[in-house]
């Protein structure tokens, strides 16, 4: 009668029955434990990052771009008294078409993403050599080629990083050639056309490698191809 008048405490104590505790497996427990989900991983950004431009294109930046060219081209003259470079035997004595190493120039251009694949250019060129003379006697002191492109350039097969291009151009040339007496020649218009690949290393900048075709034919028929390396900035 007393043990069984005693608080339940006291009896576990002394071997009873033990109090239920939260880690003892009750009805419909079937022995499991239910455990807290696990929070959802979150992507790491202190991994490699991809390489290579993230942008759909060049649309909407407007770039900066330098480059260096140079080539060879074939001259045919319209008038034998006129100077092209080299000597021959007409009878003044100037050959009537040369062939010649291109002078080294140097490329600005401007250019705005018009659409993805589409970019608006303006191009600057300005002779880092100087070309042949009016005459032979004046070969060595010519004058340095400067042309104003404006035109488009378009890409193909764009892979994000690596990209194709090509370009239609219309080069007014005012390098300021002048016939044996002393008179300018006036300005020129050359039909240009340059195909390359484009490396576009980040959003902001990129470079680039091509080759070009040129076609003159006021002041004589001017066949020229070129090779040129780029690097352009971007913005924004």
């Amino acid at each position: 009668m007393v043990l069984f008048a005693l608080p339940g405490p006291a009896r576990a104590g002394d071997g009873g029955l033990a109090p239920v505790t939260d880690d003892d497996d009750g009805p419909g427990n079937d022995g499991e434990r239910t455990s807290a989900p696990e929070p959802p991983e979150v992507p790491s950004t202190t991994g490699a990052q991809a390489v290579g431009s993230t942008r759909a294109g060049h649309k909407g930046q407007i770039g900066f771009s330098a480059q260096f060219v140079s080539g060879s081209r074939f001259i045919k003259t319209w008038d034998a008294a006129d100077y092209c470079g080299d000597r021959g035997e007409s009878s003044t004595g100037n050959a009537t078409y040369c062939f010649s190493r291109v002078p080294v120039t140097l490329d600005l251009t401007v250019t705005y993403g018009l659409l993805p694949r589409l970019e608006l250019m303006f191009e600057m060129r300005f002779g880092l050599e100087r070309d042949f003379g009016a005459t032979a006697d004046m070969s060595s002191d010519g004058p340095r080629l400067r042309h104003y492109s404006p035109g488009a350039r378009f890409f193909f097969n764009d892979t994000g990083v690596m990209k194709f291009f090509s370009t239609a151009q219309v080069a007014l040339d005012a390098t300021g050639y002048e016939d044996a007496s002393g008179e300018d020649r006036g300005m020129d218009m050359t039909l240009r056309n340059a195909n390359g690949i484009f490396l576009d290393f980040h959003d902001a900048y990129g470079a680039y490698a091509f080759f070009a075709e040129e076609l003159a034919f006021k002041r004589w028929l001017e066949a020229g191809l070129e090779f040129g390396v780029g690097i352009q900035g971007r913005y924004p």
